[in-house]
């Protein structure tokens, strides 16, 4: 049986609440070829950050840089990585012992696994680490690269530290893209997908997802609309193939603003694409979409604030 090098890249900013239990469930992977690499993004909390790190002594490799981002401090560990396959973990998550355990037997599995990508499930846990109860797709089975860019298009982004990355897949499709601060993960899945990556997603659970009101997500999301129309922009002026056009303008009904919508449907010639009555039907589609999406955050909130 094959055992790879596993590199585990935790980033951090300020992360002196939730760092040393992460980096304990990291250590604590029941399969043994990893490394866990520690990348400290700038923390300005009077060395709290780095003292947690530090503590671990050579059963972590440590790096600290100026703030630049999560994208950068991710880029940062992938450049030090010494491992065949990148797995990230939030500062805030935890792993279960057995994610890169199960992860990696689903290689042995395979045939062949040059350009595959694996996905696990997660769980959600709030602050102090108790279990949150909420609704969720859950998405199993192989997609292609074109199933997975039509899922990540069209369904959901796939949670970053669930994923299992064959480094290689860096050199093809690119790091993670500093021009973007919420959608950076989901820019880069776009961009494996394109690249010819295939996913194998399960639904075991082995990351545990912290929500708590410090996430940084939370405090930069009214960037999210902004930088999704430039992607869309940036992927209609970047693909060739029709369908996947179409795709793209499939999503802009689904994710953006009636308005941002009209101005790029015109700009990039969505009529071409999409009948009449395929428009009316997405038109109307996104609006139950949306508030259903409205209500259930609400209600989310509500519960869990």
């Amino acid at each position: 049986m094959a055992q790879p090098l596993v590199s585990i890249v935790i980033p951090v900013y300020n992360g002196a609440d939730y760092l040393n239990e992460t980096i304990e469930s990291a250590l604590a992977q029941t399969y043994e070829p990893i490394e866990v690499i520690v990348v400290n993004d700038g923390s300005t909390d009077g060395g709290a950050t780095a003292a947690i790190a530090k503590q671990f002594g050579d059963r972590i490799r440590y790096f600290e840089k100026e703030n630049g981002g999560v994208s950068t401090a991710l880029n940062l560990g992938i450049e030090k990585m010494r491992g065949e396959w990148f797995s990230w973990l939030s500062h805030d998550d935890l792993y279960t012992p057995e994610k890169i355990a199960h992860q990696i037997k689903l290689l042995n599995r395979m045939d062949s696994t040059q350009k595959t990508i694996l996905s696990c499930g997660t769980d959600l846990i709030d602050e102090v680490g108790r279990p949150i109860q909420r609704l969720r797709k859950r998405t199993k089975g192989h997609y292609t690269s074109d199933e997975m860019f039509d899922y990540l298009m069209l369904e959901a982004c796939l949670s970053g530290c669930a994923l299992l990355v064959p480094k290689q897949a860096f050199e093809e499709a690119g790091m993670f893209p500093t021009n973007y601060r919420y959608i950076q993960d989901w820019v880069l899945w776009v961009d494996m997908a394109l690249a010819g990556y295939e996913f194998l997603v399960t639904t075991n659970p082995y990351v545990k997802s912290r929500v708590h009101p410090k996430q940084q997500t939370k405090r930069i999301s009214d960037v999210a609309p902004i930088e999704t129309r430039r992607f869309f922009e940036q992927l209609l002026q970047r693909l060739e193939s029709p369908s996947k056009q179409k795709t793209v303008f499939r999503a802009i009904y689904r994710s953006a603003a009636p308005d941002v919508r009209d101005e790029l449907m015109t700009r990039y010639d969505g009529h071409r694409l999409l009948s009449y009555r395929e428009q009316r039907w997405l038109q109307g589609r996104s609006y139950l979409y949306h508030r259903a999406l409205s209500v259930y955050r609400g209600v989310m909130d509500l519960r869990y604030r």
